[in-house]
């Protein structure tokens, strides 16, 4: 393990140790550079998107942060960070055991960004959208939606990032098959990028806890979808924020899609989602007949022995599920009784 004086990633000069900064929206363990980038200090490494989130709003001086774009009106960078002896560490390997410090620098108007994520080849015969080409774009990412032609929104998410925040807006209506479509392809969008620009898809999912967050002062009404998505498209780099989602159970607004978010990442990886099992017989309870069918599905998943199960068998409450790009109308009887099928 290699440790060093915690250097800004903007200027390379060493920064002073974080400190408890009163600002409008609470206290940050943070600090600031003399080239006016600042930094925010995670000292347990675990809950680095909230930290993402302060230091942004300390840049900018308010949580009015969810209309700014990251490589357009600023630029972030996290490091591995010991609070204790205030060193950078560096070891392959190490950065799980690690703090985080994050490092978040407004763009100065007038001057060049970072470099924009590397396009993908236009077919032939089609001319690259032009950047948040406003309803034009809507409408073509819609239509894409409504056909389900997942690869090719994909294919224009990679060359317009306004492509993931027309998808997130799209994702609203749960009764709406093309909402449901625009949260399955932020997943297949972000794991597009994850080849190569990866932050792109890390600002994302910061935008979407913090939008799930009381400070946000909105909704993010499925972004908890949306991040299981993300996570099951993506286990190995997003994995870690499973228990952060698992988190918002209790908040009766985001209860079902938590519980949605979690069955699919357990169809990919249920390594990563054991800590469900103690709740998931309560939630088979829940008042919200949307939450007993997804506990109940993502039971099955897991094939989890839960005698809460067999008790929705006679369960005829109706809700709308999706499944194979298709929004269908089931009961809940009819998921249990398919999930312990599974179980068998």
């Amino acid at each position: 393990m290699n440790k060093y004086p915690p250097e800004c990633h903007f200027c390379g000069r060493v920064v002073d140790r974080p400190e408890s900064i009163k600002t409008e929206f609470g206290e940050v363990l943070g600090g600031r550079c003399r080239c006016g980038a600042v930094y925010v200090c995670d000292p347990t490494g675990h809950n680095t998107g909230e930290a993402y989130m302060e230091a942004l709003a300390l840049a900018k001086g308010d949580w009015q942060i969810g209309s700014i774009d990251q490589d357009v009106d600023y630029q972030a960078e996290d490091v591995d960070y010991d609070l204790k002896t205030h060193q950078r560490i560096y070891t392959k390997g190490f950065s799980s055991m690690s703090g985080k410090l994050v490092f978040v620098k407004l763009a100065v108007p007038g001057t060049e960004s970072a470099p924009a994520p590397v396009a993908a080849p236009v077919s032939a015969g089609e001319a690259p959208e032009e950047k948040g080409g406003g309803r034009k774009l809507k409408k073509r990412v819609r239509a894409l939606l409504e056909t389900a032609s997942f690869d090719e929104v994909a294919a224009l998410a990679l060359q317009d990032k306004g492509v993931i925040r027309w998808l997130i807006s799209s994702a609203y209506d749960k009764e709406d098959v093309v909402s449901w479509r625009a949260i399955e392809a932020v997943g297949l969008v972000s794991r597009a990028y994850a080849a190569g620009s990866v932050e792109v898809i890390r600002d994302t999912v910061r935008r979407l806890l913090w939008s799930m967050g009381e400070e946000s002062g909105g909704i993010g009404w499925s972004a908890a979808e949306m991040l299981g998505e993300i996570i099951a498209n993506n286990p190995d780099e997003f994995g870690d924020i499973a228990p952060i989602v698992w988190s918002f159970r209790d908040e009766e607004m985001f209860r079902a899609g938590v519980v949605w978010a979690m069955g699919r990442i357990a169809a990919v990886r249920p390594d990563l989602v054991p800590f469900t099992a103690e709740a998931l017989p309560q939630f088979l309870e829940d008042k919200n007949p949307v939450v007993r069918g997804y506990a109940a599905w993502t039971a099955g998943i897991l094939a989890e022995e839960t005698a809460g199960i067999e008790k929705l068998l006679s369960d005829n409450s109706e809700i709308l599920f999706y499944d194979q790009h298709c929004l269908q109308r089931r009961t809940v009887a009819d998921i249990a009784r398919e999930a312990l099928h599974k179980r068998v």
